[in-house]
């Protein structure tokens, strides 16, 4: 019958996105602020042709990315640093263990995450983290240090802020935005969770403090839950888009207003998207009027 055979199609194509998601996450992630990074893809170096978009070309660090479910089971490693203390190069700031469930977040919600590691004695003090859902707001320079690398926004592009800050906010995802318009032509940002760090945001975040400093992190780990954008969009302008083969992260990581570096790439494995793919299927997703 064709209609039975069209399901046995179907119900074939998710056993296979399933074998292929188990053999490329087989395992939780590392959060602890970069201090290892299992279950995580690496990127490059922040000075790799067709990686590097603009800013300082003598800025060092590994770029690493993820793309998971979130399990019951996950944790981050190590320990929190508190707040308003000096980092040892060790232990972790930001957000808590109990961030990873609790506002926005929750089990079984699919997270793209970005981190950087410095290989030299740049330490970071402020972050930006975009997902440009179509590939078109990012290009990098035709080579490092060049001047045709292009970093912008078109409406429904989202980012989340982590700026250099001592406080209980330091490195948490501060500010979680969403381009109204196209960003360098007349667009602007809107922020639906204000300008302080909430879980009722979708973004977390996560750094290792550089050693005797109380504001400057030597790793650091961004995370966005494409789930928690998801549901918040009933009516509302929090971000939206499909998630797939063309869609760009990007990063700005700054020392100081004057020196910076801007990095953009492709979701990392054909693992991750089908494990995404895979979500839209459900009853939920198919249910869910603007999908991911």
């Amino acid at each position: 019958m064709p209609g039975g055979r069209a399901r046995l199609q179907l119900c074939a194509a998710k056993i296979s996105a399933l074998a292929t998601c188990a053999a490329a996450h087989g395992g939780l992630v590392d959060i602890n602020g970069g201090n290892s990074w299992s279950g995580w893809n690496s990127i490059g170096n922040s000075r790799t042709n067709g990686i590097w978009m603009s800013g300082s070309t003598t800025r060092n660090y590994s770029i690493y990315a993820a793309m998971f479910t979130l399990e019951a089971s996950q944790t981050v490693g190590g320990s929190r640093i508190a707040d308003g203390a000096a980092g040892d190069g060790v232990g972790y700031t930001g957000d808590s263990q109990s961030s990873l469930f609790s506002g926005s977040w929750r089990v079984g919600d699919r997270i793209a995450g970005v981190g950087l590691r410095y290989a030299d004695a740049s330490q970071l003090r402020m972050f930006f983290f975009m997902v440009d859902w179509t590939g078109d707001s990012m290009r990098a320079a035709s080579s490092v240090g060049a001047a045709d690398g292009k970093y912008g926004a078109n409406t429904g592009d989202v980012s989340i802020m982590s700026p250099e800050s001592a406080s209980a906010e330091r490195f948490r995802a501060k500010q979680y935005s969403i381009a109204n318009g196209v960003i360098g032509s007349g667009g602007s940002t809107v922020t639906p969770y204000g300008t302080t760090a909430t879980t009722d945001s979708p973004g977390r975040g996560f750094a290792v403090l550089a050693d005797g400093s109380a504001s400057a992190a030597i790793s650091a780990q961004f995370f966005i839950n494409l789930d928690a954008i998801a549901r918040s969009n009933d009516g509302a302008t929090f971000g939206e888009g499909v998630f797939g083969p063309t869609t760009k992260l990007g990063l700005t990581e700054a020392e100081s207003s004057s020196i910076f570096s801007q990095q953009t790439f492709l979701v990392p494995t054909p693992g991750a998207m089908a494990l995404f793919a895979l979500a839209v299927l459900t009853p939920a997703h198919a249910r869910s009027r603007r999908r991911f």
